[in-house]
């Protein structure tokens, strides 16, 4: 093992900067199981796992994002990724868009400021396009999808834009109601190792097409604001593996 790729350290000095198995101390059966399907689910995948990687939190010691905040931060996501589709050109769209879904209070302070930006550098512009793979994980959330997409294709943009404008600006956020907290912790748990086996493939110079790393970071970010992992905000939410 190459300690250069594969830096070490004392699980006790990591605990509550990242999920660490000190967390956790002793397994519920649901959080075991939850993590059984996942690494039967890479098994099938033909992906490298670690059995000692951590399980995620159980019900009992998170509650995930309410329905209205979910939908709130799709909105949110999904306007700042139109902005970056767009690279910026269409000012008067996004006004709009932001006027008729009254998203103005949704933004966190990094979208705030690149909502109001003239001009954002073009790094922020693709930063933001590709959380459309967000966007999709708060749909699915919502119930607006029956599943997500396989690790390795991207979301449907123009058909997932639509479910948002035909559900219609208020009643997008006011009617909104979250699918089952279990499956969602089980999606977090998935992808919390599908991100270590993409890491872990692309650090040995090996590749899979059953993943896109850009894809399940993402998504995993996604998934671990919805279970409030580390109790981190939008702007500042850690996929750790």
């Amino acid at each position: 093992m190459d300690p250069a790729k594969y830096p070490t350290a004392n699980e006790s000095q990591l605990k509550g900067i990242v999920r660490t198995n000190l967390d956790s101390p002793n397994p519920t059966a649901a959080q075991l199981e939850r993590k059984r399907k996942s690494i039967e689910r890479m098994r099938e995948m033909g992906l490298p796992f670690i059995e000692h990687l951590p399980v995620v939190e159980d019900e009992h010691q998170t509650a995930v994002r309410n329905a209205q905040e979910v939908a709130e931060r799709c909105v949110a996501v999904a306007l700042c990724a139109v902005k970056g589709e767009s690279r910026g050109e269409d000012a008067a769209l996004i006004d709009r868009l932001v006027k008729n879904y009254g998203a103005q209070r949704y933004f966190s302070k990094r979208e705030a400021d690149f909502i109001k930006d003239a001009s954002p550098n073009g790094q922020d512009l693709l930063d933001f396009c590709w959380q459309y793979e967000c966007v999709h994980v708060f749909l699915w959330a919502l119930d607006y999808l029956s599943e997500l997409k396989a690790a390795n294709t991207r979301c449907d943009v123009a058909a997932e834009a639509r479910l948002i404008r035909d559900a219609g600006p208020r009643a997008f956020v006011a009617e909104a109601k979250l699918r089952p907290q279990s499956e969602i912790l089980d999606m977090a748990d998935l992808y919390y190792r599908l991100h270590w086996a993409a890491i872990e493939l692309r650090l040995r110079g090996r590749q899979s097409e059953q993943v896109n790393e850009e894809i399940i970071q993402e998504r995993h970010r996604a998934l671990n604001w919805l279970i409030r992992y580390m109790n981190q905000e939008w702007d500042n939410v850690t996929t750790d593996t």
